[in-house]
């Protein structure tokens, strides 16, 4: 009609956002398809190249494993079967046991059979030269189990040199060589949880022939330090250059270790430290109790 207007047909704009609406659930569901792909693609990638990688440890591992077992084997059975005439050759062999095997067996039987062996010969031409070799493989091992002991949470505590003539002068053994309070270096709420202890060594004597020390050591229980506290451990016990801390140590409570050791010793004097540990850092041969597991299993829920 003539009076009417007629209704415009849609715009442009308008036909470009209709068109738009139409395409964009099925490119976003594209790109959220893509997005996922890249996504599993990268996790698989990433998963495999773990697996690879655990594979590859697994079997170095299981290749150190097999040669250490067959070297300790090799070692150990011509150790045993040596007569006693050969020590340098025993020494060697001692040698590769020490360097390979010490966190994980107690090697001071041996080289005590080996060093009763060659003093049994002091005219022997190697004699000198075959007990250097002997406490120079014990002080390298005792210095590295402590130095691995002690790394951040231990604690290394060393006591002054012992004069022989003075121990000889008195037959009481001097006393207090240590006397402090120590704690392991656990930080924030461990540390609560592992309290200062006291601890206290002396000396009493010492054993030409054996090369060894009489020493009295005395441990508080944790956090207890008066002087009045019943002590958790009293012992009193031979020291020598082959008892080492890894394997030879006393067992405390809270989870804990302690272990003294000879550092030098000549003719004349001697150097010891106290080493004191967490019982997690102990040798393998030095197993926790279940109960020492269960309570650090508890600790860790907590």
């Amino acid at each position: 009609m003539a009076g009417e207007e007629s209704s415009p047909g849609p715009s442009r704009w308008g036909r470009f956002g209709g068109l738009a609406r139409d395409l964009a659930t099925p490119l976003t569901v594209a790109i959220v398809g893509l997005l996922a792909s890249v996504y599993v693609n990268r996790q698989q990638l990433f998963e495999a190249n773990q697996r690879a990688f655990a594979e590859l440890v697994s079997q170095r591992e299981s290749a150190d494993t097999n040669l250490r077992i067959e070297m300790f084997k090799t070692v150990l059975e011509g150790f045993l079967k040596q007569g006693t005439e050969n020590v340098p050759d025993q020494i060697l062999k001692l040698e590769i046991l020490a360097y390979n095997f010490n966190d994980s067996l107690d090697l001071g039987p041996l080289f005590q059979d080996v060093f009763r062996r060659n003093n049994a010969n002091p005219t022997n031409p190697n004699y000198a030269v075959s007990r250097t070799r002997l406490t120079r493989v014990a002080s390298d091992i005792v210095f590295k189990q402590v130095e691995a002991l002690t790394f951040e949470l231990g604690v290394s505590k060393e006591a002054p040199v012992i004069d022989f003539e003075e121990l000889q002068k008195n037959p009481a053994g001097i006393a207090n060589l240590i006397n402090d309070l120590e704690r392991l270096r656990y930080s924030g709420e461990e540390a609560t949880r592992h309290p200062e202890r006291r601890f206290k060594l002396d000396v009493f004597g010492r054993s030409d022939d054996r090369q060894e020390l009489t020493v009295h050591l005395v441990v508080s229980p944790p956090g207890q330090t008066g002087p009045d506290v019943k002590p958790e451990v009293d012992v009193r016990f031979s020291l020598g250059y082959f008892d080492f801390p890894s394997i030879n140590n006393t067992r405390l409570s809270n989870g804990e270790r302690c272990a003294v050791v000879v550092r030098n010793m000549d003719d004349a004097s001697a150097k010891i430290s106290l080493v004191y540990f967490p019982a997690s850092r102990a040798g393998l041969k030095d197993r926790m109790y279940v109960e020492e597991i269960l309570s650090q299993m508890n600790q860790i829920k907590k």
